[in-house]
């Protein structure tokens, strides 16, 4: 459950396509559900947030973020502004200090100044001269302050030999500034109040939760739409960084809101349409970057055993209301904001039953199981030629003389 005096909320944070105005006021609406919420704003892919962070927002962007601030204040949530500063330098104080001003002018409650995925070793001397940039140009700055270092997870801390970057992060950070650790990994298994510990140990002051779980940019054919429950530490931030498919990122912050216990008195999004079910199918197979959900996981047990066995009339009939389950949801897709964004998942899913559904029809284990290799690897490639040569390569243990 949620704890006290925390905010809560999400970080659009990911490479890809960002929301849109009316997308945010939509996430920004069940974010104010939380009693303690915020939306921290830092896509990837916004030229003027990162690449080009040095020039001013057009006219037309800035009016929709401005919107966005608004929408945020009028419906108690803190809206946290971010700026990336790309391949900075220490003449580019001023820079920072103005697009931070403009922000909390149009009504930001918060500042992030983030630090990572940059191409610059992680020494104790990048440390201190990103924290002499942030300090100088949020001098005297009235709001929550928010960084992300470079080194933001153990997983980096061990790849890059983060030590004296962190150490030196440590002893230079503002004791009132919030820094965002992801966990144990970049896209870490489990957090917990171990973690966040050991991580205020390394990174001193604060620490805030930035939790890639539910991301999925670092693999755009797979979607996450795993529960969130027990995964909330008590008495710490928590900003969960979503999918950009915008309907996936909805269903984080319905699953965020079902963490907190409120999901069950609001209900379910009707954005994402009026059919549960569909979504608790593709959630399904789509849980976690590491597994499905213990549903699926019988289930294709079940296919297993039947591939060999012969299915049993219940499995059969599970099928056939999977596959209509699913060729209905694709038909309302239209009713749903931007839903054809999850058209290739749907059809992936539904393609794939409906294989295993043919095949099971087969009276031997013999046709059973060519028909499904047929489906799999001759009628149409399944997978990309990268992965698959991977994968060989790794079952055969490698080519030639060892």
């Amino acid at each position: 459950m949620i704890g006290e005096f925390m905010l809560y909320g999400v970080v659009e944070g990911f490479y890809g396509r960002p929301y849109s105005a009316p997308q945010r006021r939509i996430l920004i609406r069940y974010l104010s559900l939380l009693d303690k919420a915020a939306f921290v704003y830092a896509p990837k892919n916004d030229p003027f947030h990162r690449l080009r962070w040095r020039e001013d927002y057009p006219a037309g962007l800035w009016s929709q973020l401005a919107d966005n601030i608004n929408d945020s204040a009028g419906s108690g949530v803190e809206f946290i502004f971010g700026i990336s500063p790309w391949q900075f330098s220490s003449k580019d104080c001023g820079y920072l200090r103005k697009k931070a001003e403009r922000a909390v002018d149009a009504g930001a409650s918060g500042i992030a100044v983030l630090f990572d995925d940059i191409p610059e070793r992680a020494d104790a001397s990048l440390a201190v001269r990103q924290l002499e940039l942030a300090g100088e140009a949020l001098k005297g700055f009235d709001c929550m302050i928010y960084l992300c270092p470079s080194i933001y997870c153990t997983e980096l801390l061990d790849r890059y030999n983060g030590a004296e970057y962190l150490s030196a992060w440590r002893d230079s950070v503002p004791g009132n500034w919030k820094s965002f650790w992801t966990g144990n990994g970049v896209i870490s298994r489990e957090l917990d109040e171990n973690i966040m510990m050991k991580a205020r140990g390394l990174l001193g002051g604060e620490t805030v939760i930035w939790d890639n779980l539910l991301a999925d940019d670092y693999c755009l054919r797979r979607i996450y739409l795993a529960c969130l429950r027990d995964r909330i530490p008590e008495g710490h931030s928590y900003f969960l960084n979503p999918s950009s498919c915008f309907p996936v990122a909805l269903h984080a912050v319905y699953m965020l809101l079902q963490a907190s216990g409120v999901g069950v008195s609001c209900g379910f999004p009707s954005e994402l349409g009026d059919m549960p079910q569909a979504w608790d199918i593709l959630s399904g197979f789509h849980y976690l970057p590491w597994r499905p959900d213990e549903g699926t996981e019988s289930l294709l047990l079940e296919l297993e055993n039947a591939a060999s066995y012969g299915p049993s009339g219940q499995l059969m009939e599970k099928l056939g209301s999977m596959l209509e389950i699913l060729g209905r949801f694709i038909d309302s897709l239209e009713e749903i904001e931007d839903g054809f964004e999850l058209m290739p998942y749907i059809m992936d899913v539904k393609k794939i039953i409906g294989w295993w559904e043919d095949a099971l029809k087969l009276p031997s284990r013999t046709e059973r199981l060519s028909r499904l290799r047929y489906l799999m690897f001759q009628k149409l490639p399944f997978d990309h030629p990268l992965a698959m040569i991977t994968a060989e390569l790794i079952k055969n243990g490698g080519r030639g003389e060892q």
